[in-house]
């Protein structure tokens, strides 16, 4: 088959397979790929975004896929090209998301000898992709593609890698540029079985809920728990902020040494933001773990305390304490009235900016939290709330490609985002900004927390003060940048914000302007924020 024909046969391939989005970053071994691909959007068949960056590329796609539940296929050119992709597909990888990396490659005859833009790409994702084909140039049946395609979605979802050998010449004879795939048939999804695990549990319990795709598994444990009566502890990508007995501020309580002791916890998705939830797993003398069928291939059980791991949500059989869900209800309550107090003035913090960001979302918008205090802040001083759909990147909790994703899920859903993350990871992906022509601008929001530099390595060992010598080189890493000048410069609509009134103000004109817009808040020294989360605790500790 000519490269022509094998392109098309993949581009079936991958509309056979529920594909509707697709990322290109233009090359020119990966020409048939992207020829086909066009054509497909002009049959109305799927809809293509297309990045200078392969790495913008793939954190792209993970957006979108991320959101839609559908693999999105990155089309990559040879070389280099693909290793860009690594970040987004580790993401991918241990959050379960059916990014599709089809890499265009030369020949095989041509690799180990120096021939440009020839490296060994075909198996460089090694463990973090589910299956991987190597389709030679002078192949004449390629069903195996389809199989590895399918594999993103069956079973545990993830990456997959789909490797194709092109020869020349790259582009459809002229008499044959008039191709149109066919227009797949629909599939229908069964859902499987599951069986119900039945376990006695003390009923001092409470659940920790970390960040999950199983929206319906969420919607048990809010059932269970008000039939047994236990708290829920949740993060922000738990999507449990609304649950009937969800706290605000547990982790405030456990920092603060003030909450209850619990007999027994039962998790569900990735937990583990803070140290003291950490804590909490460690010590406690019974510990359940949740392993949902839309999570990653790694055991949700971050210090081995998990006596027992489980396949879905078990029913639990507990004498219900009438007294039990009372005593985390009241002393949240005293730790909302310390948090509000701390976070009362107009002046910017991290913890205040980011508490505003919270309250002024509609419910029908969608979140997306960095990693690093953005969402910790979020984890420690939210409030429990209706709606809001809360996204992030905490499979491997990197601060990377985090603008390309938000625009991603923007993409993929169309609604209405906001990103909230800190200077570090706005500089990080800054690239991401600078979609061209012809691109789908998302309605989204970016609201950077500027403290000029990385303040939550204040918080962990290397902050101490015996290490000041070189932490602000090594660690503190002063940028200096005016980053809302920086948004200017690629044509997006900015603003600079120190007060909470000001950044309310912003949030709500941005709302009625189209496309991406960028908010800084300048939130002050980070030595001063590091001392505000102290007293919070402190407030909590003596409340």
């Amino acid at each position: 088959m000519t490269a022509t024909d094998v392109a098309r046969a993949i581009v079936q391939s991958c509309l056979d397979s529920g594909v509707e989005n697709v990322v290109i970053s233009p090359g020119s071994r990966n020409a048939p790929l992207s020829w086909a691909f066009a054509q497909a959007e002009k049959a109305g068949l799927l809809k293509i975004q297309v990045r200078i960056d392969e790495r913008d590329a793939g954190f792209v796609a993970l957006g979108i896929a991320k959101v839609t539940k559908k693999p999105v296929p990155v089309v990559v050119t040879s070389g280099s090209a693909v290793a860009n992709l690594m970040p987004a597909i580790v993401e991918a990888f241990h959050s379960a998301v059916p990014v599709v990396v089809v890499s265009a490659d030369r020949p095989e005859s041509a690799r180990g000898k120096s021939a440009p833009q020839t490296i060994n790409q075909f198996g460089m994702f090694g463990t973090f992709v589910k299956s991987q084909v190597d389709v030679k140039a002078e192949s004449t049946n390629i069903s195996e593609t389809s199989d590895v395609i399918a594999a993103s979605i069956s079973g545990r979802p993830g990456p997959v890698q789909v490797n194709v050998q092109f020869e020349l010449p790259l582009m459809p004879e002229l008499n044959d540029l008039n191709w149109q795939p066919t227009t797949p048939i629909k599939k229908s999804d069964s859902e499987p079985i599951v069986d119900k695990k039945q376990i006695t549990v003390p009923a001092r319990g409470i659940f920790v809920l970390g960040d999950n795709a199983d929206a319906k598994a969420v919607v048990e444990i809010d059932l269970l728990s008000q039939s047994i009566g236990w708290p829920i502890i949740w993060e922000p990508t738990a999507n449990a902020h609304m649950l009937t007995n969800a706290i605000s501020h547990g982790v405030v309580l456990l920092q603060a040494g003030v909450a209850p002791e619990v007999d027994v916890v039962v998790t569900f998705g990735t937990v583990g933001l803070s140290r003291a939830i950490l804590g909490l797993l460690k010590n406690a003398p019974l510990h359940y773990a949740i392993h949902s069928s839309t999570s990653g291939p790694d055991l949700p059980d971050p210090v081995s305390s998990a006596s027992k791991i489980l396949e879905s949500v078990p029913v639990l059989n507990a004498d219900k304490d009438s007294e039990w869900l009372s005593q985390w209800q009241e002393l949240d309550a005293k730790a909302t009235a310390a948090v509000s107090a701390a976070l009362a003035v107009d002046t910017l913090t991290g913890p205040s900016a980011a508490q505003c960001v919270w309250d002024q979302a509609n419910d029908e918008d969608q979140l997306f939290v960095a990693a690093s205090w953005p969402v910790r802040h979020l984890e420690a001083y939210a409030s429990k709330r209706n709606g809001l759909q809360v996204l992030g990147n905490r499979g491997a909790n990197g601060i990377d490609g985090l603008i390309s994703t938000a625009i991603g899920t923007a993409i993929g859903t169309c609604k209405r985002t906001v990103l909230l993350m800190g200077d570090i990871a706005f500089l990080h992906d800054v690239g991401g900004l600078n979609l061209g022509e012809g691109q789908t601008h998302p309605n989204l929001t970016v609201v950077v927390l500027d403290n000029n530099g990385s303040g939550i390595f204040s918080q962990l060992e290397q902050g101490a003060s015996e290490y000041q010598e070189h932490y602000e080189k090594v660690f503190g890493t002063p940028h200096g940048k005016d980053l809302w000048v920086i948004a200017e410069s690629l044509g997006i609509p900015a603003k600079q914000v120190t007060t909470k009134t000001e950044l309310k103000f912003a949030l709500e004109s941005f709302q009625k302007i189209p496309g991406i817009k960028v908010i800084v808040c300048l939130t002050g020294d980070r030595n001063a924020e590091n001392d505000l989360i102290k007293q919070i605790v402190s407030q909590v500790s003596n409340s």
